[in-house]
C-alpha cells in the first residue's frame, strides 16, 4: 500500500511541476510575442487556471515532505499521549475539511463539464479542466492527511515530522 500512495504523491507532484513549466511558457510565449509583435491571448488566464491547477496538486506532496507550515506553539508544549491526541483531533479535523472541499470541488467541476462552463476570455477555455485538476489535488491532500493520521494511530510518526525536523536543524 505504501508504494502505491509513494507513486500517487510523485504523480500529482509531476503534475504540479508540469503546470509550474506551462506557466513558464505562457509568460516566455507573452514576453517573445510582444517583441515580435504577436498577441498571446488569454496567456494571463491560462497562466491562473495552471497556478489553481500546480498548488493544489502540490498539497499532498508538500504534506507528505513536511514542507507545509504547521503552527506548533501548542504542540511544542505537548508530550507523550497529550500530544498524540492533539495530533490525532488535528489531522481528524483536517481530514474532514480537506475531503469536504474535495467533494464540493469535484462537484462544481462536474457541473461545469455539464453545463458546458467555459472562461470569459478570448479562447473560452472549459472551466472544467482546472476545476478537475484542483479536485484531484485536493484528493490527494486528503489521502495524505488520512495517511498521517493512520500512522498517528499505529504509533508511528507521520511522514511530514521528518521534513519538519530537517527544516528546524537548518
Amino acid at each position: 500500500m505504501r508504494r502505491l500512495l509513494d507513486y500517487l504523491f510523485k504523480f500529482s507532484a509531476v503534475l504540479a511541476a508540469a503546470f509550474l513549466v506551462i506557466i513558464a511558457l505562457l509568460i516566455l510565449a507573452q514576453s517573445l510575442g510582444r517583441l515580435v509583435g504577436i498577441a498571446v491571448h488569454d496567456a494571463n488566464e491560462l497562466a491562473g487556471f495552471s497556478l489553481a491547477a500546480g498548488t493544489f496538486l502540490a498539497l499532498g506532496p508538500a504534506l507528505r515532505a513536511g514542507t507545509h507550515i504547521r503552527v506548533m506553539i501548542v504542540l511544542s508544549h505537548l508530550k507523550g499521549r497529550v500530544r498524540r491526541t492533539m495530533e490525532a483531533i488535528t489531522l481528524l479535523a483536517a481530514i474532514y475539511l480537506a475531503g469536504y472541499f474535495a467533494w464540493w470541488m469535484a462537484v462544481l467541476a462536474e457541473e461545469s463539464f455539464s453545463y458546458g462552463d467555459t472562461s470569459p476570455g478570448v479562447l473560452a477555455f472549459p472551466l472544467w479542466i482546472p476545476q478537475t485538476a484542483m479536485a484531484f489535488g485536493l484528493v490527494v491532500f486528503t489521502i495524505a492527511l488520512l495517511e498521517a493520521f493512520v500512522d498517528l494511530l499505529a504509533g508511528r510518526e507521520p511522514a511530514f515530522v521528518g521534513g519538519e525536523a530537517n527544516d528546524l536543524n537548518e
